[in-house]
């Protein structure tokens, strides 16, 4: 069974492009093509989940004025979003950077974030943005702990990040010191199954520190001390009347790596117990393969909405998401 699902896809040529212009310092990387996923059953399921937050983003005054003023609704209009960033650091911008696609009216934008700047300013303490000129192309610029900017590099194509990296993409000068650079995460890259809808890379070591404890204060995981040894993951999807999940983790010993799998098979397990008067949700979670191969860790799955609808129904008897089940 999982032989069959081993093909490959190929990374999209535009998001090779982009990719360029992700800093090399940035060790985690993921991908969405929002259009295809809003019509996959993972994107529908995952929409669902989240209606409730989604909801109040929908009635917040801003959000309302914003889509008047531009007539863009992120739900519906965004293409796809690449993000790089340092998972190991604090938040900031310094070293990640946002490429978004999508067909974009930057002057009804901008004019539109210059009249919103009081009432956004209310929500963000020393949230300026202003407007500067670099080699002949307009840049904005956010002024909060450093410069943070944004930057339209065509009508489908905008690049958030930090001011410098922004002027280094405008001069051609990004590919050199860029994540392609960075041997780690495009041996990550390579690794991946699915590249054309939904992908994530990191190096974990630091990150997964946190992870841990996050976890522990949980009390849902018995497999702390095995996630503090996650150096990498990656995870991929390819979604559409089924969605194809594969992920890796790998753990810095064999033993390590045991240890990590019996605990997510044992969360697994936890889940079927959850169900066991549910023959078919057992047989549907029976669809989720844990297995380890040395130092790795890997999960496998092909879900369809049958099985998101039985494990909303599940979840929703627990007040959970289904993509916490």
């Amino acid at each position: 069974v999982s032989c069959s699902r081993s093909t490959s896809t190929s990374m999209p040529a535009a998001v090779n492009q982009h990719l360029a212009w992700i800093p090399q310092e940035a060790n985690s990387v993921a991908y969405f093509d929002m259009q295809s996923m809003r019509q996959s059953e993972l994107g529908k399921s995952l929409e669902k989940d989240f209606n409730g937050k989604i909801s109040r983003w929908r009635d917040d005054e801003d959000y309302k004025r914003f889509l008047e003023k531009t007539g863009f609704d992120i739900e519906k209009d965004l293409h796809s979003v690449l993000m790089g960033f340092d998972g190991n650091r604090e938040a900031t911008m310094q070293h990640a950077a946002v490429i978004a696609t999508a067909n974009f009216d930057e002057q009804k934008i901008a004019e539109a974030l210059r009249t919103m700047q009081d009432s956004l300013a209310s929500h963000h303490e020393r949230h300026e943005i202003g407007t500067e000129t670099y080699n002949g192309k307009t840049i904005y610029v956010i002024k909060e702990d450093g410069e943070k900017a944004c930057y339209f590099a065509d009508a489908n194509t905008m690049v958030a990040g930090n001011k410098e990296w922004i002027q280094a993409i405008i001069d051609g000068n990004s590919t050199d010191k860029s994540v392609q650079k960075n041997a780690a995460v495009t041996a990550l890259l390579d690794k991946l199954r699915y590249k054309e809808q939904c992908w994530f890379v990191a190096n974990t070591t630091a990150m997964m520190e946190k992870v841990a404890e996050e976890l522990g204060e949980r009390g849902e995981f018995k497999g702390t001390r095995a996630v503090k040894a996650v150096q990498n993951v990656m995870f991929s999807a390819n979604g559409g009347s089924k969605s194809d999940l594969y992920g890796e983790a790998l753990c810095d010993s064999e033993d390590n790596s045991q240890l990590l799998t019996e605990a997510m098979k044992g969360a697994l397990a936890t889940a079927k117990l959850a169900v066991s008067d549910d023959r078919d949700a057992v047989d549907m979670l029976n669809r989720i393969d844990v297995d380890q191969a040395g130092k790795a860790v890997k999960m496998s799955a092909s879900l369809d909405k049958t099985f998101f609808d039985k494990m909303r129904e599940r979840a929703e008897k627990h007040g959970k998401a289904v993509a916490l089940f």
